[in-house]
């Protein structure tokens, strides 16, 4: 299979177009022209073949999506390929699939792309590798960024240091100079304070507060459900909050009245602590102050047979970071009704008077929120014996063979208003046992050395039942407990809605960017 050029047209025009072998571009732009003559929409064929080379193609919408081979191709591979690409497609434009959003996506679909084929070849690729591959890019990005960013911190805290060491250098040379005169008058005090070019070039350096240095944990952390203590809040949850007065420990060669030594001319503690604390040197002013994310976890334990034993249980949390603190370092949120459902637990540096109006707001303004430090303000819990709870049903047919075990997997959704995405059912199955997969539908199947994976991009009401059959070299019980893991984008079991975020003593708006999701873990057998 070598395939020469991939590309989305329309009519009359072409929207992408993608070489994978040396090709000039009049001869692509030659080949995709002559396809354009000779497809007709009228027709279910799938490609069309000329005397150099052959079109495989499916429509999208109002547009043709096209693989240009070689005559000598395998046309089976290459149909394959071309469904994976029309998936990548999909996915890249996520909502739907028109002339907009593909040209508006255009550079993602371009990567993905070339993460299929390589010199003219197809990858051994799934949907799923394929957005691993091209995220990781982004991911590369932003760890650049945080060393970067580390290197700028550590250099503004050598400076501090150097300044202290500075300012306690000019104090010793002073003092000699300052016995000289026999005392220690007001008039001594003023012109100590200032000397020739001064410091005052040094005090920018260290004027930055103990908030300047980021958290080796960067921006952004997972969302671990399973570390939730709903008795009360972690150990982690307590340093989220900071005291908006600068700390002692940090201020540098401050004159004391009747100081007679004082050296050079730094800010009275009354100054300093008039200073607005310069915001978090990693913002980026094209993003939101403030990163909201609703997260959820539903743990249950189902049977073989698809019921589900004991309860299944909901865990969640509201966690705020703030990336610009000058915008909202007292960021505070109205929510909607409490569902009395669910068991709440609020942080306890917020104020429960305003917090049973449904409002989140700090108990002072000396609790003002530490920048790009994820913090939990809310974290909430609830049990149901419900098998409706759990919105999609799995049964497990075994049956002994000759050679060891064979397992039908079935699966369906049965709440079809749910959207599950990122779907993976897993199942034990040690390598000496040599497992093949018969069948896998919808998605696809893999084999890692220690699992059997059925993965499946997107469970919904248009496709919410599928079917997988392998065999094993091994007894039922070594192939059990198996796995299901999914993600609910935009939604959580408890209604979690935020009316008004805004500055709690300014009372002005606050933007900020919120995600929603909630995560299913369901134990088989």
């Amino acid at each position: 299979m070598v395939v020469l050029s991939a590309a989305i047209v329309t009519t009359g025009k072409t929207l992408i177009a993608r070489q994978f072998v040396e090709m000039t571009r009049l001869r692509i732009e030659g080949l995709i022209s002559a396809f354009q003559k000779l497809v007709d929409t009228g027709k279910d064929h799938t490609f069309i073949e000329t005397e150099t080379v052959r079109y495989v193609y499916q429509p999208i919408e109002a547009m043709q999506l096209v693989l240009v081979t070689n005559k000598s191709s395998n046309i089976l591979e290459d149909i394959e390929t071309l469904r994976l690409m029309a998936k990548v497609v999909q996915d890249c434009c996520q909502i739907q699939v028109n002339e907009e959003m593909v040209l508006k996506n255009a550079l993602d679909i371009v990567f993905a792309f070339d993460e299929v084929i390589s010199f003219g070849h197809r990858e051994s690729v799934t949907l799923s590798q394929i957005k691993s591959y091209t995220e990781m890019d982004s991911h590369e990005e932003k760890l650049h960024h945080m060393i970067e960013q580390s290197k700028i911190n550590e250099a503004k805290e050598m400076a501090k240091k150097r300044q202290s060491e500075i300012a306690k250098e000019g104090k010793l040379d002073k003092k000699p100079a300052m016995e000289g005169f026999g005392g220690g008058g007001p008039s001594d005090d003023s012109g100590g304070g200032k000397t020739p070019g001064g410091f005052g070039g040094m005090s920018g350096i260290g004027s930055s507060s103990f908030q300047d240095t980021m958290s080796s944990s960067g921006p952004t952390q997972e969302f671990q459900p399973g570390n939730m203590n709903m008795g009360g809040m972690e150990d982690s949850d307590k340093n989220m909050f900071k005291p908006t007065a600068p700390k002692r420990g940090m201020a540098l060669g401050k004159k004391r009245p009747g100081d007679i030594f004082g050296g050079p001319a730094l800010p009275t503690p009354a100054e300093e602590a008039a200073e607005p604390e310069p915001a978090a040197p990693a913002y980026n002013p094209l993003m939101d102050p403030v990163r909201v994310e609703i997260e959820e976890r539903i743990v249950a334990e189902l049977s073989l047979e698809g019921g589900m034993e004991g309860e299944a249980s909901c865990t969640g949390q509201f966690q705020v970071t703030v990336l610009d603190a000058a915008k909202a370092d007292l960021v505070s949120f109205k929510l909607n009704q409490q569902n009395q459902a669910f068991k709440y637990k609020v942080h306890p540096n917020l104020n429960k008077a305003s917090y049973s109006n449904n409002a989140l707001e700090v108990r002072d303004n000396t609790k003002a929120f530490r920048a790009n430090q994820p913090a939990p303000l809310l974290k909430w819990q609830m049990k149901s014996s419900d098998e409706a709870f759990i919105p999609v049903q799995i049964a497990v047919w075994p049956s002994s063979t000759a050679e060891g075990t064979q397992m039908v997997v079935e699966l369906e959704l049965t709440d079809t208003n749910i959207v599950l995405e990122d779907v993976v059912i897993s199942f034990p199955a040690p390598a000496n046992s040599r497992p093949s997969v018969s069948s896998a539908s919808p998605g696809e199947f893999s084999y890692d050395g220690q699992c059997v994976h059925w993965t499946i991009p997107q469970l919904d009401s248009n496709e919410s039942s599928g079917t997988m059959e392998f065999a094993a070299a091994a007894d039922q019980a070594s192939l059990v407990p198996g796995e299901f893991t999914a993600k609910w984008r935009g939604k959580t079991k408890c209604p979690m809605d935020i009316l008004e975020c805004y500055h709690m003593e300014r009372k002005d708006a606050i933007s900020y960017d919120l995600t929603k999701t909630s995560v299913y873990q369901l134990k088989i057998g």
